[in-house]
């Protein structure tokens, strides 16, 4: 089986569209679960939210396949969005955005930094496989920390 490749592109403002179907085939099942889908609120949201600077496009073998946000804190990395297209997932493509990020933390000798929702069990998984503990919870989010 081949290795899959990984590149990343810095967003772009025109990627918003983008960004914002990447988050809806990756998070409306979740979302609705947790408060119910309005699409109207869901895209006047993120257009407010969608800030490029901290938003890479994830590209394999020339197709995106899922984009990547993390805000850089002087003590942390804040891994805010981590979402691939159904059709990319469980194919080590998420497992290879995540393992560069760590590598970045590890290079930074920061933490990394995460919430997920409690209804995310499979998000949640993923994350404990790559050595993510819960250091927090709320009632609809559980707050998981990755230390170098």
């Amino acid at each position: 089986m081949k290795q899959p490749t990984l590149t990343l592109r810095q967003a772009t403002l025109d990627d918003e569209p983008l960004a914002f179907n990447i988050f809806e085939a990756s998070m409306k099942h979740y979302v609705e679960l947790a408060w119910g889908w309005n699409l109207e609120s869901q895209r006047c949201s993120h257009r407010e939210h969608f800030n490029p600077d901290d938003h890479q496009l994830a590209i394999s073998d020339g197709q995106i396949f899922g984009l990547i946000c993390v805000e850089i804190h002087p003590t942390h990395l804040q891994l805010v969005k981590l979402y691939l297209l159904p059709a990319f997932r469980n194919q080590g493509l998420g497992s290879l955005l995540l393992q560069s990020l760590i590598r970045q933390g590890q290079t930074e000798n920061k933490p990394i930094r995460l919430r997920v929702l409690r209804v995310n069990e499979l998000a949640q998984a993923f994350y404990s496989r790559h050595g993510f503990k819960i250091i927090s919870e709320s009632p609809e989010r559980f707050y998981m920390e990755y230390s170098p």
